[in-house]
């Protein structure tokens, strides 16, 4: 008799068993409070509204109006901690390059003098800090805070259902929580 593998030949499809974890709070307020306000703005973004990095590098001055900032299809309207940094990274953005022309929110010595966005990776100079586990640090605070509201994760943070549902999948581990911020740390007024 010989056997043969009846799932020979077919293709494996990979899936995601990591289960997303908390950041270090401490980490989050220190980057909120960087001396950079570029730094300060974008990590501001992304652990208040969990703009991904792409989102972040394509961002134009046009996008934010009467304290809403329109990405894609979502208009979101910023938290004030995000807009004290807004306003203090756009008086350093008219100091810096005064006379620029590049549309994009945030510039840099290499993009100020073009129209061009900066990469995707500017402003992020600290690493245990990347914009897509700082993105996934918001939304499992956010599918906590809400008991696992799928629905609400994907309107909000614009996900698809799988994706939603790994958050989801969180929800039986409590120590994911457990000595974890409820929300996005609110820094000190000095921004």
């Amino acid at each position: 008799m010989i056997f043969t593998d009846p799932t020979r030949g077919l293709p494996i499809t990979p899936v995601n068993a990591t289960v997303p974890l908390p950041l270090d709070s401490d980490a989050i307020r220190l980057a909120l409070n960087s001396p950079d306000p570029a730094v300060a703005l974008a990590v501001a973004l992304v652990a208040f509204h969990a703009v991904t990095s792409p989102q972040l590098a394509a961002m134009q001055l046009t996008d934010i109006r009467d304290a809403r900032l329109t990405v894609q299809d979502r208009t979101i309207p910023l938290a004030g901690p995000v807009l004290a940094r807004l306003s203090a990274y756009l008086d350093h953005r008219s100091t810096t390059w005064p006379v620029t022309v590049n549309p994009h929110l945030f510039v840099n010595r290499k993009t100020a003098p073009r129209i061009t966005p900066v990469s995707r990776n500017f402003p992020w100079i600290a690493p245990q800090l990347k914009p897509q586990a700082l993105r996934g640090d918001r939304i499992l605070q956010e599918i906590h805070a809400t008991g696992g509201d799928v629905r609400r994760i994907c309107d909000l943070f614009g996900l698809s259902i799988t994706a939603a549902v790994r958050y989801a999948n969180t929800l039986g581990y409590p120590d994911l929580v457990r000595g974890h911020h409820d929300k996005p740390v609110a820094p000190e007024e000095n921004p």
